[in-house]
C-alpha cells in the first residue's frame, strides 16, 4: 500500500508542549508586564524576547530592581500630585505676597501719622521721606545716619527736580556742579504751597543734621560703604584704626571720596533762598552757627548768631526802637514789642558769647532780654492742657461709645498735614504770673553764673541768689500741668540749676574752709577778732549745702527727674 504524503498547509499544527508549571491564564499575560518568563535565563524560553519592552538583565534580582515606575497606572496620579503643589504653591505664595503688601501699607500709614508729610508730593518723595525719619532712633539705640543721609538726599533730589515735584522752583544759580548727588544752588520756592515749603525745610535741615553726623566719614566708591577716615589705609593716615570684629576690610585712600556734601550747603540753601519765612531762617542760621562754633570756628559763629538777629530785626516794623543794631542790647519799648525771634537770637548771640569768654558782652544781653520779657503785655489766652491731647471729642457731653467710635472713624480717615507754627514775628506775649515760665529761668541761670564767676571775693551772694531763684521757677514748672510741653525743657533747667547751686555752695565751703585753717595757726588774738564769724559762715555753708542735697533727694523721691539721682556735683565749673 503506497501512502500519499499530505501538503504541509493541510498538516495539524502541532500543539506546544505544556510546561510542568504553565497553566492556561498565562497565555493571556501582557507583553508590557515584566515578569522572570520574560527576561533573558539560562534556560530556554518558550516565548520571544521583546527588549523594547523590558530591560535585558542577567539575573531576576537586578531585573526587578530596574523596573519601570512611570507606568500607565501611575502617570495620572503623578500628573495630579503635581497639579495640586503648583495649585497650593501659588496659592501660599499669593497670600505671602498679599500679607507682606498689607504689612508695608499699615507701616507706612503708621509712619505717615508719627511724621505727616505734603500732599502734594508724590509717593516716592513721601515714602523716602517717611522712610528717612523711621531710620533716626532715639538717644539711646544706634542710627544709621548714612542710611538716612540717603534717604533724604533721594527726597530731596525729587524735590528739586521740575520734572517730579519741583515743578515751579528754579535754582538762583543754574549750571552749579552737584556735589554727590546735591544740587548746591538754592532755590526760589515762594510759589509753592505753605504745606510743600514746610516739608522741604524740614528735609533740607535734615539732611544738613545727617551730613554733620558722617562729616567724619568718606564713601569707599569701590564697594558704595561709608567708612571713618580713622580706618582709611593711606599716606594720610599712618596709623589707621582696625575695623571692629565682623565689619567690612578697611578701605585704601585712593578709592575714597567725601561721604556727603557738607552742612553748609543745606544752611545756605534756606539762608539764601526765596520764598522761606524769617522762623525758617532763623532756624537754619541758628543750625549754622551752633555748627561752626562745633568746629572751633568761634569768630564765624558770633558773626552767624548775629546775622540771625538781624533777620529778626529786618521782620519788625522799626527794628532801631526794639534793639541797637550794634551791641544787640534789646531796649524796653511798650509801644513796639519785640518779637519772639528776636528774643530768641539775642539769647543764643549772648550764650555764644558767654561761653567764649565775652562776659561783658554776654551779661546786658541776657539782662535787657530778661527785662524785656517782663515788660511785654500778658497773654490773656494761654495754652491749655486740652491743646495736648492725642484724641479730642467736639462735644463734651459725649458718651464713652462715642468717643471710641471718633477714635475709630480717625484710623480710617488719612492723616492731615499739621497747621504751621507761628512764624515768630508777631509781638511776643508772656505768660501769666500763675504759669511758670521755664525760659526765664533760663536766663536766670545763664545771669547766676556769671555774677558768681565774675564776682570778687565776699561778693558771690548775688550770683548765688540768682541761681535760687531760677531752682524756684523750675521746680514750679516740673510740678505744674499747664504746660505739658515744657516739662522736659523745666527739666533740664531744674537739673542744672541744682548742680550749679551745689557747686558754688561747695565752692564757698571750701574758701571758708581754707580761711579756718589760715586762722586757727595765726595768733590768739587774731582767733578773738574774726575766729567766730568765720566758724559761723562756715556752719552756714554746710547748713546749705545739705538743703541743697535734701531739695535733691526729694526731686528724685518725687520721680520728677530720676537724672538728678545720678548728677554729680560739680566744683569750681560753671557753664557760660
Amino acid at each position: 500500500m503506497v501512502l500519499t504524503s499530505r501538503p504541509p498547509s493541510l498538516l495539524r499544527h502541532l500543539r506546544t508542549k505544556r510546561l510542568p508549571n504553565q497553566s492556561n491564564q498565562s497565555s493571556l499575560r501582557l507583553f508590557t508586564q515584566k515578569h522572570p518568563l520574560l527576561l533573558i535565563t539560562r534556560t530556554s524560553s518558550p516565548r520571544p524576547q521583546l527588549p523594547y519592552l523590558s530591560q535585558p538583565s542577567r539575573n531576576v534580582l537586578a531585573s526587578r530592581q530596574t523596573a519601570r515606575f512611570l507606568t500607565t497606572e501611575n502617570k495620572n496620579y503623578v500628573k495630579e500630585q503635581v497639579w495640586l503643589a503648583a495649585k497650593w504653591s501659588a496659592v501660599g505664595w499669593s497670600f505671602f505676597l498679599l500679607g507682606v503688601v498689607a504689612l508695608y501699607g499699615i507701616n507706612q500709614e503708621v509712619l505717615e501719622r508719627k511724621t505727616p508729610s505734603p500732599e502734594e508730593w508724590s509717593f516716592f518723595s513721601r515714602n523716602h521721606f517717611r522712610c528717612a525719619n523711621a531710620a533716626v532712633k532715639p538717644d539711646h539705640e544706634y542710627t544709621d545716619w548714612a542710611q538716612v543721609a540717603t534717604e533724604f538726599r533721594r527726597c530731596l533730589e525729587r524735590l528739586e527736580d521740575e520734572a517730579i515735584d519741583g515743578k515751579g522752583t528754579t535754582p538762583l544759580v543754574p549750571g552749579m556742579e552737584h556735589i554727590r548727588g546735591i544740587n548746591p544752588s538754592a532755590f526760589d520756592v515762594q510759589d509753592k504751597s505753605a504745606a510743600w515749603k514746610e516739608g522741604y525745610f524740614q528735609v533740607v535741615m535734615n539732611c544738613a543734621r545727617a551730613s554733620e553726623h558722617i562729616d567724619n566719614m568718606v564713601l569707599d566708591t569701590s564697594r558704595g560703604i561709608v567708612f571713618p577716615k580713622d580706618v582709611v589705609i593711606g599716606p594720610s593716615n599712618p596709623s589707621p584704626r582696625p575695623c571692629p570684629p565682623g565689619a567690612e576690610s578697611a578701605p585704601r585712600e585712593e578709592d575714597c571720596e567725601q561721604a556727603y556734601a557738607p552742612p553748609e550747603t543745606f544752611y545756605l540753601k534756606v539762608l539764601t533762598g526765596v520764598g522761606f519765612s524769617t522762623r525758617h531762617r532763623i532756624q537754619a542760621a541758628l543750625a549754622y552757627a551752633n555748627w561752626l562754633e562745633i568746629k572751633g570756628l568761634s569768630d564765624s559763629a558770633d558773626e552767624t548768631y548775629k546775622w540771625a538777629v538781624d533777620i529778626a530785626a529786618s521782620a519788625l516794623p522799626a527794628p532801631e526802637q526794639v534793639i541797637d543794631a550794634e551791641s544787640s542790647i534789646l531796649r524796653v519799648n511798650e509801644v513796639t514789642p519785640p518779637s519772639p525771634n528776636i528774643l530768641t537770637t539775642a539769647t543764643a548771640l549772648a550764650t555764644h558769647r558767654a561761653r567764649s569768654g565775652n562776659i561783658t558782652s554776654a551779661l546786658p544781653i541776657f539782662l535787657s532780654v530778661l527785662r524785656a520779657r517782663h515788660a511785654a503785655p500778658v497773654d490773656i489766652a494761654p495754652p491749655s492742657r486740652s491743646e495736648y491731647r492725642d484724641f479730642t471729642v467736639s462735644d463734651p457731653t459725649s458718651t464713652d461709645i462715642g468717643a471710641f467710635f471718633n477714635i475709630v472713624k480717625s484710623l480710617f480717615t488719612p492723616p492731615t498735614y499739621p497747621s504751621l507754627p507761628p512764624s515768630g514775628d508777631e509781638p511776643f506775649l508772656r505768660l501769666p504770673a500763675n504759669i511758670p515760665d521755664c525760659t526765664e529761668a533760663e536766663l536766670m541761670l545763664y545771669i547766676g553764673e556769671i555774677l558768681f564767676a565774675t564776682a570778687i571775693p565776699g561778693r558771690e551772694d548775688e550770683g548765688l541768689g540768682w541761681t535760687k531763684n531760677a531752682v524756684a521757677i523750675a521746680e514750679q514748672g516740673v510740678a505744674s500741668d499747664a504746660l505739658p510741653a515744657n516739662k522736659n525743657k523745666c527739666r533740664a533747667c531744674l537739673e542744672t540749676g541744682i548742680a550749679n547751686w551745689g557747686a558754688m555752695v561747695t565752692k564757698l565751703l571750701r574758701e571758708e574752709t581754707t580761711k579756718g585753717t589760715t586762722t586757727s595757726s595765726s595768733s590768739l588774738w587774731g582767733s578773738w577778732f574774726g575766729g567766730s564769724d568765720k566758724q559761723q559762715n562756715k556752719m552756714s555753708w554746710e547748713d546749705e549745702l545739705r538743703a541743697v542735697e535734701e531739695v535733691r533727694m526729694n526731686l528724685v523721691a518725687q520721680g520728677i527727674n530720676n537724672k538728678l539721682a545720678a548728677a554729680p556735683q560739680r566744683t569750681g565749673t560753671f557753664i557760660g
